[in-house]
């Protein structure tokens, strides 16, 4: 590093503050608007701290302490950056290039590294717009590239369209930023083999797998309810569809309603694509529907979180249960083909106008999914997720949650439906274009996330 054109500096990030308190204490403003006193031992350690609000190298801080506060001063600053009060810059001179954004609690500058000869940006890596610019992002890497200087992001999208020998990069300050980024893996040798195991991740797995579950990082996840004060959030209850209401026949309208042992149902549970010539029934769809989906009671807000909560047969995220269910018909004794709305909380569906086709489709991507285009389901429930009701909530857990809510549902739509002795069968994918078409409703307020064909048994 002595000899790079780069001088990494420690510098405070842009939502703190730091002041003078006393004579060796510090007042630290937080980013919510709490202040934190820092009582450094000496006078030096103190205006070391200081000069953290413009930025300042290691040496530079290192002189301020007087020279015997190096311990202190690297506890200071290994404390500031786990909060991730403090930030790195990496200039050129006077001169800002980059500012590495601490993810981890346990973070470090980064060494520089000797380069290989062909090197090519890392396939999981990626550049994208920030509230605070353009910023260079990897799943796995110890922190963000906030890019600051249009050269730097120039070399970035270089590195982006195909391997570079290092011999083409002429640029002054090329080598020196590449340097710093091959230790974090943002940079990449291009000659070498990618391991089998790392074959197998894709790209938006990699980055949904490490953003969406803790990992030391300072990354924040979970009930934030970071729209409280913005917004209202989103009804329990979904508006209800203009179309045709159809009350569905009671939960006892099967000649044999009741049910099995658990064990049972779980030990003779199966796939099933094989469908009968014969229609499914109206009272076998109103009982896998009042089963799984019904909605047993509504739960005001209250003070002061104001967000209706539902309680149904299967557990939700924080109760706020923001899927929805969907009939797609293809052949039912007393529902014509079309698309249908659940309406949970009253037992009935409600035909989308207009939506024919849609369902149509939907019947035939649950049959070519199963391998059997020729041989459709009678019905397909469509499970669709409100998203803003949890992402109301949640902070970047909320696609998440909502997955592992529809997964529990289809655990629970094939044990009635081996229950009910019908055949059923999940998708491994869906057309969520589909659902848009047939309803006209934006995917960022609602979309399909799961479905599974059912009806009666060959």
């Amino acid at each position: 590093m002595s000899h790079s054109p780069i001088i990494l500096r420690w510098r405070l990030g842009p939502d703190f503050l730091l002041a003078p308190k006393a004579e060796t204490e510090l007042a630290l403003t937080l980013a919510d608007g709490r202040t934190v006193t820092l009582k450094p031992s000496t006078i030096g350690l103190r205006d070391a701290l200081l000069a953290l609000v413009e930025g300042a190298d290691e040496r530079h801080l290192l002189a301020l302490t007087g020279g015997g506060g190096g311990a202190m001063l690297h506890h200071y600053i290994a404390k500031l950056a786990a909060g991730g009060i403090i930030e790195a810059s990496a200039d050129g001179g006077e001169v800002p290039l980059i500012r590495l954004i601490p993810l981890q609690i346990e973070f470090s500058l980064p060494r520089a590294e000797s380069l290989p000869q062909r090197v090519m940006l890392n396939r999981f890596a990626y550049l994208r717009r920030s509230e605070r610019g353009a910023i260079l992002q990897h799943p796995d890497a110890p922190f963000d590239v906030l890019i600051e200087n249009e050269a730097c992001g120039r070399l970035i999208t270089s590195l982006a369209s195909g391997s570079r020998d290092i011999r083409s990069l002429t640029g002054a300050l090329d080598h020196a930023l590449l340097a710093l980024l091959v230790s974090p893996g943002f940079v990449v040798d291009a000659d070498a083999e990618e391991p089998p195991m790392r074959q197998s991740w894709e790209f938006h797995e990699r980055v949904f797998h490490r953003t969406t579950r803790p990992h030391n990082d300072l990354l924040t996840r979970g009930a934030t309810y970071r729209f409280l004060d913005q917004w209202p959030a989103p009804p329990a209850i979904r508006p209800h569809y203009q179309g045709q209401r159809i009350a569905l026949p009671g939960p006892g309208s099967l000649p044999s309603s009741s049910s099995a042992a658990l064990r049972d149902v779980m030990e003779n549970r199966r796939s099933v694509r094989a469908m009968s010539a014969e229609p499914v029934s109206i009272e076998a769809i109103s009982q896998l529907l009042h089963r799984v989906a019904r909605v047993k009671e509504i739960h005001p807000g209250r003070h002061p979180i104001p967000q209706q909560t539902l309680l149904r047969p299967y557990p939700s995220a924080g109760a706020i249960h923001e899927l929805e269910f969907y009939l797609a018909i293809g052949c039912c004794d007393q529902l014509s083909p079309g698309l249908y709305h659940y309406n949970g909380e009253e037992h009935a569906l409600t035909l989308i106008l207009n939506a024919e086709k849609a369902a149509a489709g939907m019947v035939a991507e649950c049959a070519a999914s199963w391998g059997q285009p020729d041989q459709p389901p009678h019905a397909v429930m469509v499970i669709t997720s409100r998203l803003p009701r949890l992402a109301w909530k949640y902070t970047a857990i909320a696609y998440r949650m909502s997955l592992i809510n529809a997964g529990v549902v289809v655990q629970s739509l094939y044990l009635t439906a081996a229950d009910l002795g019908l055949a059923g069968c999940a998708i491994g994918t869906g057309n969520s274009d589909l659902f848009a078409q047939a309803t006209g409703v934006s995917s960022w307020e609602e979309t399909s996330i799961a479905e599974f064909g059912f009806g009666r048994p060959a």
